[in-house]
């Protein structure tokens, strides 16, 4: 069965596209999403209002994910795609753990580090630029493996699941979140859709998240467990409340910003309403999966 969409972002220094991505949009990010780039979580039923919902949301998020994967304070923490900080803020003050965040943007490094200072924290998080399957992760060393909606632009997913298991200590935690595809082939209109999102969101592929579990199984994992979020993160994608301000000059405005940072910016507004249909359609979800590292508990 295929579980894999076709590739998305096809180019040979992905990581660097990736990068350049994010160096060029993260204030945009930060007007959509707040500091904490990633979706928002609600209950099924809810419906975002205001922009005033997007922080509680997305903070709901990582504490879903923390009970999910049972995250003990006090751990340590390699952070794959750390994005402004928000998710290892949170774990690192409100769990008391240790830090170290990885991301392929630079700009991001900069304001995940700043933010850290401004919340007395600089003490228990560290961030810097670095591929998770570009070698220098050190082995055993961590009591969780997160990735907060990161995965999705790692093009080689085996590997990374093989990193993962050998970073953690045994008793270790893996704990993700991540966009996907639905399980099973897609039609011709479907794989159109999610062949544009691939290309705004600067994304390789997507693959389901039972493709996922088969992954972390294959790897080495035990205890692998999944969920499906699509519901309760659908909302980040309302038509209504995921509108960044209209820049003065409208359109015209956009087309300078895209001659001053590059496509990046077009990709970027491109990006909500396919999201939006993606995800109403069912084509598009968000899963979490937690998975734990054969051995001895922590």
């Amino acid at each position: 069965m295929n579980t894999q969409t076709l590739p998305g972002f096809v180019t040979a220094h992905l990581g660097q596209a990736v990068g350049a991505y994010y160096d060029r949009t993260a204030d945009l990010y930060a007007q959509l999403w707040g500091d904490d780039i990633h979706l928002g979580y609600w209950d099924a039923g809810e419906r975002p209002a205001t922009a005033a919902d997007r922080r509680p949301a997305t903070e709901r998020l990582i504490r879903e994910l923390v009970g999910f994967a049972g995250i003990a304070p006090g751990s340590r923490v390699l952070d794959v795609g750390c994005g402004h900080g928000g998710p290892a803020l949170y774990l690192a003050g409100r769990l008391g753990c240790e830090i170290d965040g990885i991301t392929l943007s630079g700009e991001q490094v900069g304001r995940a580090t700043a933010r850290a200072a401004e919340e007395g924290l600089s003490g228990r998080t560290g961030f810097r630029v670095a591929d998770v399957l570009g070698g220098g992760i050190a082995e055993g060393a961590y009591d969780v493996v997160w990735a907060m909606e990161s995965l999705m632009h790692i093009p080689d997913r085996p590997a990374f699941f093989e990193v993962a298991l050998r970073a953690l200590r045994p008793g270790g935690v893996l704990a993700l979140n991540t966009w996907a595809v639905r399980e099973g082939p897609l039609d011709a209109a479907e794989s159109d859709l999610v062949r544009r999102i691939l290309h705004n969101q600067v994304l390789p592929s997507l693959d389901s998240i039972e493709a996922h579990r088969r992954m972390a199984e294959a790897a080495g994992f035990a205890q692998v467990r999944t969920a499906d979020w699509t519901i309760q993160t659908a909302g980040s994608w309302d038509l209504d409340f995921a509108q960044l301000e209209q820049p003065a000059g409208g359109r015209a405005h956009m087309m300078q910003l895209a001659r001053q940072r590059g496509a990046e910016v077009l990709r970027f507004f491109a990006a909500v309403p396919l999201m939006h249909k993606g995800f109403t359609t069912g084509v598009v979800t968000c899963g979490a999966l937690t998975a734990v590292k054969p051995g001895a508990a922590r």
